[in-house]
């Protein structure tokens, strides 16, 4: 079973959105860099290396980011 935090869950819906980690900062109110602290783990709970792995895996996979 694939946990994610709140914080993971709220990244990768946006990388979904195709929003940059800028983007993604402006949107949940923090900074560029607590983005890429989230990636690390998130794609290592989702065994990848991209943010395009993570949408793949993400739909094709899990059926997630129903929002």
């Amino acid at each position: 079973m694939l946990i994610l935090t709140k914080r993971e869950a709220e990244v990768l819906f946006w990388i979904a959105k195709d929003k940059s980690n800028a983007g993604i900062a402006k949107v949940l109110g923090c900074s560029e860099g607590t983005i890429r602290k989230h990636l690390k783990p998130l794609y290592e709970k989702l065994g990848v290396q991209t943010r395009t792995g993570a949408v793949m895996v993400t739909l094709t996979k899990l059926g997630l980011l129903i929002r």
